[in-house]
């Protein structure tokens, strides 16, 4: 009964690693969307040639540190679970095994 018990308890840390792995991607998301949304304002003449001058300005309001930030931040929650779940399936596949 112990297989049952371990079985278990390795599905419930493979749902963790997924739900983390939802988290992650919904942050990421929500961090990319940030990044992608900032006022970023070409120099005159610049926006006509299609180019980004070197002095654009940047509305501090919209400032894309933080979101850079959790962006790295949730790339490794995102592979801790990865790794979680992969870990946790190892071992369901293992306990299978003795199981059988």
């Amino acid at each position: 009964m112990q297989v049952n018990g371990a079985s278990a308890s390795a599905s419930s840390v493979l749902n963790e690693g997924l739900r983390g792995l939802q988290n992650a991607q919904k942050e990421i998301l929500r961090s990319a969307e940030d990044i992608a949304n900032a006022n970023v304002r070409p120099a005159q003449g610049a926006e006509a040639a299609g180019e980004l001058a070197p002095e654009q300005q940047v509305n501090e309001s919209q400032d894309i540190t933080e979101p850079l930030i959790n962006l790295r931040r949730q790339e490794q929650l995102f592979n801790a679970s990865a790794q979680i779940v992969k870990t946790a399936d190892e071992t369901l596949g293992s306990l299978l095994d003795v199981k059988a």
